[in-house]
């Protein structure tokens, strides 16, 4: 358990990356939280942010893949 955390560069590991099968999937099945007191629709908004954030994530991966000289998605 003591080596869980540790970082290890030597490790190679196999991410693959795909589009979910259902868009905000959680946030369908949760719905909307009890403290949302905005009038700007929840649903609309994290869409927003889950699209924003899931691009920066895969842009990230992209860039940092191809510093690697590894391929892209």
């Amino acid at each position: 358990m003591e080596q869980f955390y540790e970082f290890k560069p030597e490790k190679k590991i196999n991410i693959k990356i795909k589009e979910p099968e259902i868009d905000l999937s959680i946030i369908k099945r949760l719905g909307k939280p009890k403290f949302w007191v905005s009038e700007n629709d929840f649903n609309k908004v994290m869409e927003k942010i889950y699209k924003t954030a899931s691009k920066n994530a895969r842009d990230n991966y992209e860039l940092n893949q191809a510093k690697n000289g590894q391929p892209k998605l």
